[in-house]
């Protein structure tokens, strides 16, 4: 029994009817697209459901039904909160029927009709979802008589009169011979005014010679013609109608028969479709598509002006994720507003602003003289961003990264200056300045950087991931205490890609959700041998990202690793980063509390690099920290010693102990063990090994 089967067969529901539906899933496993949702993710999809959203495991699992969404549903609910908002009524007990647009792996629209179910799984509430493709189908239909031939021409004459849209008859000299109450009431004349008249009393002749010609054509040679027009009613006033007229012979006589509407509302309607498909309904500002056609105008300028210059900058608001994770995305909806709102009053006369989505915006510069123009202006756009965002009585602080194409230096087409400035920005992030132009580099690092994201996808599946190990020493005695767990990535030529330029890639894409368990079984398993075989106290220390400490099922895949390996739950240590505590800080505790009560210790790793949150670490379940190797590095300062003293004492004053990374000389060392009892890591005891080289010497004391 496959995995999905096993826990589609563990579900339950005290309803007869679901219950009833529950067996028709088992026994067609293979025909429904469903899929199963805890707090708001789905744990488990069937293959048809895959096969659906074009999706592997990796990618669909854990993720959540709006995270395949676009950001607004064409009922213009917010993907988010609607989502949320339903998924939370079906765990109340409703069975929930929708319509909803979802987006495959590849971004293909796929509208969906959903159903929500409510169940429980192992004493969890839980719900499925079940998803059928909403296609449009044409139906042929049988052709059949209208039976106007067969009615009585009274009744005819009375439909007519009585018909909703303006009807009037003219003979062939085009005075009007008779007309219904709706051309009344919409052209504000009684019938007197105008039986006899000439049609000119409410034609609008706003077209040009040809299109005359063209009409009278229509109805001579076909009989018959449509379309829009303007008329006029009786006070003066102007309005646009659909007119359809067609040309009768009667007894001899030409009459020409015609039927109009007044569309002035159909026509407020398509203006305000219009404004909503250019403007982004969350700030008013222009969207992608709107800016496409700007930056078009903008090319134009600059081609009938060569003396000119043009830039587009693409801005993306860092700190904005985690104002979101934080406060909810309504807050962070309002930080955008107030963004857009601080652009607009700041670049109005100057630039044109876009909002292409999420945090992202644009602004389109004209009329620039040289490079040094538009530098300044850019450093004016990164002075907005000194003062926090006031949300009630919230202050947030948010800064912003800059990348800048130019135009036409760079390019003269619109999508290629998007796809170049969204490059430089995303250099701009690392960059301590924040702005960056664009530059041939950049493009060949975005490339590689592709090319190492394809690469990385299959590595797993190729079992090209590997575990070093680095030992931890006790500065006392000099006896190994632990090993550091490393993950090294060696790919198919042999290259060993450094965990630097790799592990954040793993996080962005989502793929340390999977290979993050498979570390902490590796290492457990690995750990737990050489602690029968060689150092009975040996202890683990295992790197955790803070995309896998906020996974609801991280607490599981940690005593997974421990039940599997039978290792003891004290020899493993959780190494965690001061950004992890940032994030999410009530579900962090919540996990570490979790971990604690099972017995594993928390350390946070590489302690005083960032700006150390130090009103958190009395009231969160830490065991050690990992000090910064930069520490270590600067021993020879006096400073420097300074600094490292006093981690060591807020460690002491914690009562929790202490690990210095980076121990490279004997001097660094010395230094440290007259600071206090503690542990050191570095390349003075030894640099990180795979498994299979450590030999029996590595577990004994390291002679000074």
């Amino acid at each position: 029994m496959g995995h999905w089967s096993y826990l589609l067969s563990k579900l339950t529901s005290d309803r007869p009817s679901l219950s009833e539906k529950l067996e028709s899933w088992l026994e067609e496993t293979d025909v429904s697209p469903i899929a199963i949702i805890k707090n708001y993710h789905f744990i488990e999809a069937s293959p048809t459901a895959l096969s659906y959203f074009q999706a592997q495991p990796e990618h669909l699992l854990n993720a959540t039904p709006y995270d395949i969404s676009p950001r607004i549903q064409s009922s213009g609910h917010n993907s988010v909160e609607y989502s949320q908002e339903l998924i939370q009524k079906a765990l109340m007990g409703d069975v929930i029927e929708f319509d909803w647009l979802h987006l495959s792996q590849q971004g293909k629209e796929l509208p969906t009709k959903v159903s929500l179910f409510p169940f429980n799984l192992d004493g969890h509430p839980v719900v499925v979802a079940q998803f059928v493709a909403a296609n449009r189908r044409t139906r042929a239909r049988a052709s059949t008589d209208n039976g106007f031939s067969s009615l009585p021409s009274q009744l005819m004459s009375m439909t007519l009169e009585d018909s909703a849209e303006a009807v009037y008859i003219t003979d062939a000299k085009h005075n009007i011979i008779a007309v219904n109450k709706a051309m009344s009431r919409i052209c504000g004349y009684s019938a007197d005014q105008l039986l006899h008249k000439s049609i000119d009393l409410i034609d609008l002749r706003k077209h040009t010679a040809l299109e005359e010609q063209e009409y009278n054509s229509a109805l001579e040679e076909r009989g018959s013609w449509q379309g829009e027009v303007w008329k006029q009613r009786s006070d003066g006033s102007e309005f646009p109608a659909w007119k359809s007229c067609r040309k009768l012979i009667a007894d001899n006589h030409t009459y020409y028969v015609t039927i109009f509407s007044d569309i002035s509302s159909k026509k407020k309607l398509e203006a305000k479709l219009t404004e909503q498909a250019m403007y982004d309904t969350l700030t008013g500002l222009p969207n992608r598509y709107h800016l496409k056609l700007l930056l078009n105008q903008a090319l134009q300028e600059v081609k009938d002006n060569p003396a000119q210059m043009g830039a587009l900058m693409f801005l993306d608001l860092n700190g904005f994720k985690n104002i979101n994770d934080c406060f909810g995305h309504a807050t962070g909806d309002k930080v955008l507003q107030l963004v857009s709102a601080r652009l607009e009053a700041s670049c109005i006369e100057k630039a044109e602003i876009a909002r292409l989505g999420g945090d992202e915006f644009t602004l389109v510069i004209k009329g620039c003289q040289d490079k040094s123009e538009v530098e300044a202006f850019s450093q004016q756009i990164m002075t907005l961003f000194e003062a926090p965002f006031e949300i009630d009585d919230q202050k947030l602080y948010l800064g912003t990264s800059i990348g800048i194409a130019l135009f036409p230096e760079h390019s003269n087409q619109a999508s290629k200056l998007l796809s170049l400035a969204d490059t430089a920005m995303y250099s701009a992030k690392k960059s301590p300045q924040h702005v960056l132009f664009y530059n041939t580099s950049m493009h060949e690092e975005a490339e590689k950087k592709l090319t190492l994201l394809s690469e990385l996808r299959h590595a797993h599946s190729l079992k090209q991931f590997k575990l070093a190990y680095q030992v931890i020493v006790n500065l006392e005695c000099n006896t190994v205490i632990g090993a550091e767990a490393l993950l090294r990535w060696q790919k198919s030529d042999g290259e060993v890609v450094n965990a630097t330029d790799f592990v954040p890639l793993l996080e962005e894409t989502g793929l340390l959700i999977s290979i993050g368990p498979w570390v902490l079984k590796q290492a457990c398993q690995q750990v737990a041998q050489w602690r029968h075989e060689h150092a009975p106290d040996l202890k683990v220390c295992v790197n955790v990202s803070p995309m896998q400490l906020e996974h609801p099922d991280f607490s599981l895949h940690v005593n997974q690793a421990l039940e599997i390996s039978q290792l003891p739950a004290d020899a493993l240590v959780l190494e965690i980063t001061e950004s992890a505590l940032l994030r999410q800080p009530k579900r962090v505790k919540k996990t570490l509390s979790h971990l604690k009560a099972l017995g594993v210790s928390i350390a946070i790793d590489d302690f005083g690099a960032g700006l150390s949150s130090l009103s958190k670490l009395g009231s969160l379940p830490i065991d050690s920290l990992k000090i910064d190797a930069g520490f270590a590095k600067r021993l020879s300062e006096p400073q420097g010693k300074l600094l490292c003293q006093a981690m060591i004492q807020l460690a002491q004053a914690l009562d929790i102990s202490f690990v210095v990374e980076g121990i490279e000389t004997q001097q660094q060392k010395e230094i440290l063990e007259k600071m206090g009892k503690g542990f050191g890591q570095g390349y003075f005891f030894g640099h990180p090994k795979a498994a299979d080289s450590f030999t029996s010497e590595s577990f004994i004391a390291i002679d000074e």
